[in-house]
């Protein structure tokens, strides 16, 4: 974004192109903004997560059958996607917690202190 902006000072184009890129750069703005956190909460019951305030996914701990600290490749990438594993939701980090559901769906979860949840998940599991 700091490189459009810089391009978009320092050379000379015309009203609609500066207008196109304003709007350009306004919509990455908020994508930023709306997707840049996220926070998971785990209880006894259930497994939530939130990616800025748009995305919600829960899951119920009854429903995991194991739950483990794997390395996420880099190239995996951060948000929201489908990789070779599963569902990734993750906004930093290279480590990520694992669960595997009662169905055999695979989801990779981003989190801070993801030894943490993990050892919560296996707690409720026992």
């Amino acid at each position: 974004m700091a490189f459009i902006i810089f391009i978009t000072l320092t050379t000379s184009h015309s009203f609609t192109t500066t207008v196109m890129v304003s709007v350009v750069l306004g919509v990455l703005g908020i994508c930023c903004a709306l997707f840049s956190t996220m926070t998971v909460v785990c209880d006894r019951e259930h497994l939530h997560i939130w990616i800025g305030h748009v995305i919600h996914r829960s899951f119920s701990i009854r429903d995991v059958v194991s739950s483990k600290v794997v390395g996420a490749p880099w190239y995996y990438g951060w948000g929201v996607r489908l990789v070779p594993h599963g569902w990734l939701y993750r906004v930093s980090g290279s480590h990520v917690v694992e669960i595997v559901m009662r169905n055999g769906k695979r989801y990779m979860i981003g989190t801070d202190e993801p030894q943490r949840l993990s050892d919560f998940i296996n707690g409720q599991l026992e």
